[in-house]
């Protein structure tokens, strides 16, 4: 099986966790397509685990080594790879195609997973096959870590995965995660395409708003509506949002992209913190650039009554927090309290919260040349620039393992392609299939 038929075949395999998944039988089914992913890779990538030591964890982990030639007992010079297998729920009905029928057509391959991130997981392990095939070993300890739940924060994967390294006393000089792609049209007034990879990443918290009121029929409801307490909450937040800060990283960024951009533009952004705001005025045009400039929030959910008829005991929504160092979760939820102002509303976060990570230690002198040498096989002549994450990876339950972690995705990508990632119609060109099948491979060749 070449490659591409290895990357479809992969795409098939519907390793979502259905939102309604309750109790033991519906939990072992998931789970079931989980580990029959892991099957799938120990079957077609067969020199590669033939030369490389793994652990299958749980099905929500998955462990490789691939020794160097100094031996294991180099730790402190050991680099991690990262990916996820699981993938986000599809609405069938809104996709133009089977969401897991790993379609081709017009030069894209169309399915749930394509860009985030089976591309990427398929890409390192047929990188890794071709090279073991070759007879091929690293000079220095290659490990990989691949995760089932990164979609639902990492608990079950990254986070055990991360105790058992630890409980191994294994450190890694630096860790690659999935992260910020090849931006082709995504920001205003620059042309080409450019490689972000990320050096820090922002924290990340969802908080619950809730109000309660007595529910009853709908025939007669109360003067004051718990429905109408929470819009005027959202509306306070929606009118209130966090300030901008500017960061040394998006800084360096913007100063170092100020030569393409034209005229008055460049030069406002290449003296960013002299033009203060200017220019974040300039600057925060589309929700790409402001996410960069800003802690935010997005209204991501609403609940209310499961009938139309009846008055709802409790209305809700969530609010999903991105946030920019130095804001925590602690200070963003205070700032949210704040601007709703309203003691009826109960604010409290929702599910697991963690703080920004800050940006690499010496990263220039640990890995940067060999991504450099591996963009200029895949995709030649595309800059690479320092960036901020502002999603969130499984590297964030790492940070104890390596004080440089690096976030990127060897993709080009336009606003069209990248809507695709948790949207509707997700695919992947043939293209960007083959170049970061190429980074991978001549990444791990340098190692």
């Amino acid at each position: 099986m070449d490659f591409v038929e290895k990357f479809r075949e992969s795409l098939k395999i519907p390793t979502w966790w259905p939102p309604e998944t309750q109790g033991s039988a519906a939990v072992e089914a998931a789970e079931a397509t989980l580990l029959r992913f892991q099957k799938f890779l120990a079957e077609n990538f067969p020199a590669f685990h033939q030369a490389a030591e793994h652990w299958m964890l749980s099905p929500y982990s998955m462990v490789y080594h691939w020794p160097g030639i100094g031996g294991t007992g180099s730790e402190a010079n050991a680099v991690l790879l990262l990916a996820h297998y699981d993938v986000v729920p599809a609405e069938t009905e809104k996709w133009s195609v089977d969401p897991f029928g790993a379609e081709m057509k017009d030069g894209f391959i169309y399915s749930r997973g394509s860009l985030d991130m089976k591309s990427t997981l398929i890409s390192i392990m047929e990188a890794a096959e071709i090279l073991c095939a070759e007879g091929r070993k690293p000079k220095r300890d290659i490990w990989f870590a691949f995760g089932g739940d990164e979609e639902r924060t990492g608990i079950l994967g990254a986070m055990e995965t991360v105790k058992w390294f630890e409980n191994r006393g294994q450190k890694f000089d630096w860790i690659l995660d999935e992260g910020t792609p090849i931006a082709e049209n995504q920001i205003k007034g620059i042309d080409s395409p450019l490689a972000l990879i990320s050096i820090e990443e922002k924290g990340y918290v969802s908080l619950s708003l809730t109000v309660a009121q007595e529910p009853g029929h709908a025939s007669r409801p109360p003067r004051v509506q718990a429905a109408a307490i929470l819009g005027r909450a959202l509306c306070r937040i929606a009118k209130k949002p966090f300030p901008f800060r500017l960061s040394p990283t998006v800084e360096m960024f913007f100063k170092q992209v100020s030569p393409l951009m034209p005229g008055v533009q460049g030069f406002v952004m290449r003296h960013a913190r002299a033009f203060g705001p200017l220019f974040f005025k300039v600057a925060a045009t589309t929700p790409m650039t402001a996410s960069m400039l800003r802690t935010t929030a997005a209204m991501t959910q609403l609940a209310g009554s499961a009938a139309d008829n009846v008055m709802p005991s409790e209305v809700r929504a969530i609010i999903n927090i991105r946030l920019l160092w130095p804001w925590t979760v602690e200070k963003a939820s205070a700032f949210i309290k704040k601007a709703v102002n309203d003691k009826r509303v109960r604010i409290s976060v929702h599910g697991l919260g963690t703080n920004p990570v800050p940006p690499s230690r010496d990263y220039r002198n640990r890995g940067w040349s060999e991504f450099q040498a591996a963009l200029d096989k895949s995709w030649p002549g595309v800059p690479l620039l320092p960036f901020i994450m502002v999603a969130t990876t499984d590297s964030r339950h790492y940070q104890k393992l390596s004080d440089c972690i690096f976030r990127f995705s060897p993709h080009k990508l336009d606003p069209k392609e990248l809507s695709g990632i948790h949207g509707h119609d997700e695919r992947i060109s043939a293209e960007n299939l083959h170049a970061g099948m190429t980074f991978y491979t001549e990444l791990l060749r340098s190692l």
